[in-house]
């Protein structure tokens, strides 16, 4: 089945689209510079892919170590056997420290990315948090030494 909203995309929603994800706060006057497409054609582009919702919002890129939470975690959860896992995802990853939260297939269920200023706040929302949820069966947990963001 092919996606509609991919077949009225072309070349030069792409280049918007890439310019955007580059640098969500640049101008429409400013995309139209960088990219060649005259300012009306821009507006009435973004318009199209914020009313297909390509475009869901504008947004920034944070150094989470200079707000104090350095560490990045991932957890994978297995649920336990019969449970709603749709309602543990949900309260999971309303969970303060979560930043994202996957259901995912394989093994284990649920993956979440954690940032957390140490290594004792990450042990009390394993040990305090997650591990304490009795729909909760295997958690793995994974701290990151580096990462890269492409986005």
């Amino acid at each position: 089945m092919v996606n509609k909203t991919n077949q009225s995309l072309d070349k030069k929603d792409l280049m918007l689209l890439e310019e955007l994800i580059g640098d969500s706060k640049l101008s429409e006057q400013k995309l139209a510079r960088k990219t060649g497409i005259p300012m009306t054609t821009v507006h009435n582009r973004l318009g199209k892919l914020r009313g297909l919702g390509v475009i869901r919002k504008y947004t920034i890129s944070v150094d989470y170590a200079k707000l104090g939470r350095p560490l990045v975690a991932y957890v994978l959860l297995k649920a336990v056997p019969g449970i709603d896992q749709k309602a543990l995802f949900g309260r999971i990853a309303a969970m303060p420290n979560i930043c994202e939260a996957s259901m995912v297939a394989g093994d284990f269920d649920i993956l979440l990315k954690a940032r957390v200023a140490s290594m004792e706040e990450l042990n009390k929302m394993l040990a305090g948090g997650l591990r304490k949820q009795k729909s909760v069966g295997e958690a793995r947990t994974m701290i990151s030494y580096e990462t890269i963001e492409n986005l």
